[in-house]
């Protein structure tokens, strides 16, 4: 129990004058050396006894106190610990409509689902969207008279009103496309007589066919040594200015402002300088939304960029980690 400042004064001071108590009590009796002695103990002990109380009272009060902060500190940590992740970074969306700004998250679900570039906090990972044969032989591909162009794994379906005017027919069927001749429409994939169309102002960059009952994106590459044709740039077979919504570079960043994206692809086809007819193998990527929800890809290598042809752009990387900052 809890005394007042009042009461401790009160009780000591009884305490100190206990001696005149008891000799005014027991009336001319004498108090020796030996009553004496016992008394002032009692007083002594009495002292330390409320002093060790008074001690363990405010151990106890201050344990308790951190008790109370650890508590009220794991309640306050639990809903951050147990709450669900952001927003999923891979969302399934329909390819060909113009993507809303909700829709614009990483387009690159390789397993089947159509996905998009959105802003995130994190840095990306790796993502490609190269499809690939099984028997890991030559990738799925089209060749239009000695242009190639690459199956891509999203979307699994292009949509109809994205389709262009019709470049040709499926002539001939191959799995060996690198013996056959440049003057022919060829697929390893496509079968013959299977319509081929060009994707609405960019059919230099993209084509879509039937493959297996889906309209399949295939994007403009190089292949066995063919990849600009006569006097075609880097602008003629990346035909996407004007269309960019975001871009994401791979163990960088992502860029959504559209304005800073446009910048970013007129520096890349204005100073990137063409290489060789080749490609690149490396785990890094480089890919570009647009505005009809397609994905273009680069494979990345240092400072260099290649789909259609290798080409080295360091300028490009520079403003795009500035712009990421």
């Amino acid at each position: 129990m809890k005394k007042h400042p009042e009461q401790n004064e009160q009780f000591e001071a009884q305490l100190r004058n206990l001696p005149d108590t008891v000799n005014q009590s027991l009336a001319g009796l004498t108090a020796g050396t030996k009553l004496n002695n016992r008394i002032q103990m009692a007083v002594r002990d009495s002292r330390a006894s409320r002093q060790k109380k008074s001690f363990s009272v405010r151990r106890f009060v201050s344990v308790a106190g951190v008790c109370a902060a650890a508590v009220a500190l794991f309640v306050g940590l639990s809903p951050l610990l147990s709450s669900p992740a952001n927003a999923p970074l891979i969302q399934s969306s329909p390819l060909g409509d113009k993507p809303t700004a909700t829709e614009r998250t990483l387009r690159a679900d390789l397993t089947g689902s159509d996905v998009s570039i959105g802003q995130k906090q994190s840095v990306p990972s790796y993502r490609n969207l190269w499809s690939s044969s099984s028997d890991s032989s030559t990738f799925p591909l089209i060749g239009v008279n000695g242009s190639y162009y690459r199956m891509m794994t999203s979307p699994r379906s292009v949509s109809s009103s994205l389709l262009g005017a019709s470049l040709g027919t499926i002539a001939e069927y191959t799995t060996e496309p690198s013996l056959s001749g440049t003057n022919v429409m060829l697929s390893n994939k496509a079968a013959v007589g299977t319509e081929v169309y060009g994707i609405s102002g960019m059919s230099s960059t993209f084509v879509a066919a039937e493959v297996d009952g889906q309209m399949r994106l295939f994007q403009r590459v190089s292949f066995n040594g063919n990849a600009l044709k006569g006097s075609e740039t880097l602008a003629d077979v990346m035909q996407l200015s004007g269309h960019v919504a975001s871009i994401e570079l791979s163990g960088v960043g992502t860029i959504t402002d559209t304005s800073v994206c446009a910048d970013l692809i007129s520096l890349l086809l204005n100073d990137a300088t063409y290489e060789s007819s080749g490609s690149l193998s490396a785990k890094q990527s480089l890919l570009i939304e647009l505005d009809n929800g397609l994905v273009y890809q680069f494979t990345v290598k240092n400072d260099k960029i290649a789909s259609c042809g290798t080409w080295s752009c360091p300028e490009f990387f520079e403003a795009f980690e500035a712009a990421c900052e």
